[in-house]
């Protein structure tokens, strides 16, 4: 069986208790366009490009409808996002909930907010 078949039975497992995951959409903010690494607190290392697709390379491999959207801001004032990931064909209830957070945030209600 391959890797891919193997995780979307776990996927369509998960989605049998939920409708819509929020997770981040990447590790870190951005880095300076120079920065060819990053490296983690455990002192592994990782390539950028490695990392800025690491959290949504689950849902690209099995066909997940999955949303990114702005929720806050780093200390520096670097954009933090979150994806939503949903069932497979259920793009309306990723839209739903990525809607309904817009609405939320437009009213001060950021998940993320600016860090002093």
């Amino acid at each position: 069986m391959s890797a891919r078949t193997l995780m979307t039975q776990a996927w369509a497992r998960l989605f049998e208790t939920v409708d819509v995951i929020a997770a981040p959409a990447v590790p870190v903010t951005a880095t300076a366009s120079d920065q060819p690494t990053i490296t983690w607190a455990d002192g592994s290392t990782e390539t950028v490009s490695d990392a800025y697709v690491r959290l949504s390379a689950p849902a690209n491999i099995i066909g997940a409808p999955a949303l990114t959207l702005p929720v806050g801001r780093d200390h520096v004032g670097l954009p933090i996002g979150m994806q939503l990931i949903g069932r497979s064909l259920d793009e309306a209830a990723v839209l739903r909930v990525g809607r309904a957070y817009e609405r939320a945030a437009a009213m001060g209600n950021e998940l993320a907010p600016v860090a002093a």
